[in-house]
């Protein structure tokens, strides 16, 4: 797995468009996030998944949130973009996701559950 910047626009809309994220993160609003963090195959070069950082309300607190989507069959990889994008902020990261099978694969990332659909993974364990 290669982590990079948007090497395709037209394939990330199509990968967008295939796996739909919750409607505050619009095609628009991807494409303007300096923290787009595209993962792609090594041998084959193709996309296979996205995750994005941003500063979002949880609780009322402002906090560093993940989000993202990826192609069907690829929880190891999202598992490793997942810990190497995190690795690269110096902060706790959030999550929120009503998304069972995201849940697990934040678990597996590091991410403890605190209330209903929110997660965090501690920066210092």
């Amino acid at each position: 797995m290669i982590i990079d910047h948007c090497r395709d626009e037209k394939e990330l809309y199509e990968l967008y468009c295939l796996r739909p994220m919750p409607s505050q993160y619009d095609f628009e609003f991807l494409m303007q996030n300096p923290n787009l963090f595209c993962f792609y195959d090594e041998k084959l070069g193709f996309l296979r998944g996205f995750i994005t950082v941003q500063t979002e309300d949880i609780d009322g607190v402002k906090r560093l949130t993940l989000s993202g989507t990826s192609i069907r069959g690829n929880m190891p990889d999202n598992i490793d973009a997942i810990i190497a994008v995190c690795e690269a902020f110096n902060e706790d990261m959030y999550a929120v996701t009503p998304l069972r099978h995201a849940e697990l694969v934040l678990r597996k990332a590091g991410f403890v559950k605190l209330k209903e659909q929110i997660l965090v993974r501690y920066k210092n364990g």
